[in-house]
């Protein structure tokens, strides 16, 4: 089985729900951390990241309604804490401002 180390990255994330990252065909991901970074210099964001089976499905909140101060971080992937990804599986995000949040993932791909 090979694993490739990848990062992955989003800009400007808004309220609208936006895809990080989809686990390609035959290929298992492991999030081994994700940063995401409020980008404002002036105002609080709320942030959800949710993990999805499929394009259409409701999606399992990873966080939700989490606060992140102007200019600070949150890191809620990482550590101990770890998320599986199969095949078509679908990460996304938004936030409560228009392009507001930096988010990078650290992921190994096992093909």
């Amino acid at each position: 089985m090979a694993n490739t180390l990848k990062n992955v990255r989003s800009n400007n994330i808004g309220p609208a729900a936006s895809s990080l990252y989809t686990a390609p065909g035959a290929t298992t991901t492991i999030v081994i951390g994700m940063t995401c970074a409020n980008i404002l210099s002036n105002q609080n964001v709320d942030l959800n990241v949710t993990l999805h089976d499929s394009a259409g499905d409701g999606g399992t909140h990873i966080i939700k309604g989490a606060t992140i101060a102007p200019g600070g971080s949150l890191v809620p992937i990482g550590g101990d804490q770890k998320v599986i990804m199969q095949t078509g599986h679908i990460m996304k995000a938004l936030s409560t401002d228009s392009d507001s949040i930096d988010i990078v993932m650290s992921i190994v791909e096992q093909t």
